[in-house]
């Protein structure tokens, strides 16, 4: 695990400036809740929303785009908690063992470079060790590519969709307002 840390930038968040971001982190994961990961909420429309109607549940988001962290967070309710972390660093060092009930991966963004793909075997691993036994992944993207490795990386048992009745994502609306087809992946740990 220490060579995994070390690689994802764990080591910053033991530098007393980012401390108080892991006390964060850490006191909300600790809540006597279920607790559901949405991981690159964008502009925050789907967590919010999932927040709102779900106050018996936390919520816990991680963004890149410090700016749009920072807009969200300013309309979260107090089950919800928004951060600036790279979701590798998260789920393969921070996070506990089995401390997640549920995690939310709505359309990443295709890496440019394959050091950023957010999808591999290390991150995958990750999602497996935080996601709860009977957990489950809710996957989409319009990239049939990263449906196919999303696939081959969580090969668990298929799970029921989401709730209805929750907000959509601003590339869903996209996708669906122009006939792009959605891939999907329900599965449960």
């Amino acid at each position: 695990m220490a060579e995994l840390s070390t690689m994802y930038g764990t080591r910053l968040f033991d530098q007393p400036r980012h401390a108080a971001v892991r006390a964060r982190l850490d006191a909300f994961v600790s809540r006597p809740a279920p607790l559901g990961l949405e991981i690159g909420f964008d502009h925050g429309m789907c967590i919010l929303d999932r927040a709102r109607r779900f106050p018996a549940q936390n919520h816990l988001g991680v963004e890149l785009r410090e700016a749009r962290v920072e807009a969200a967070a300013a309309n979260a309710p107090d089950n919800c908690l928004l951060l600036r972390i790279d979701a590798r660093t998260l789920c393969v060092a921070l996070l506990p063992d089995a401390s997640i009930d549920w995690i939310y991966l709505l359309f990443p963004t295709p890496p440019s470079a394959p050091k950023r793909a957010l999808l591999s075997r290390e991150f995958a691993a990750g999602v497996s060790r935080v996601l709860k036994p009977g957990g489950v992944l809710w996957f989409a993207t319009d990239v049939e590519a990263l449906y196919r490795e999303a696939r081959s990386l969580f090969p668990w048992p298929d799970a029921p969709p989401p709730p209805l009745g929750v907000e959509l994502s601003r590339r869903e609306r996209v996708c669906r307002r122009d006939g792009i087809e959605v891939f999907r992946l329900c599965v449960q740990r």
